[in-house]
């Protein structure tokens, strides 16, 4: 097991920071998704009319 040595305080936060962009990211993904699903589903269809 490797141990921080020097500034394991700065080491955690650039880690916590790191962790916190990747769930920002993700959510990001999700609400753009979310969106254009949306987006498809409130569409109208026109059917050909006899």
């Amino acid at each position: 097991m490797k141990r921080l040595i020097g500034r394991p305080q700065e080491a955690l936060l650039c880690a916590k920071a790191k962790r916190q962009r990747q769930m920002f990211s993700v959510a990001k993904a999700k609400r753009q998704l979310q969106s254009a699903q949306s987006e498809r589903k409130s569409t109208t269809c026109f059917a050909e009319k006899p």
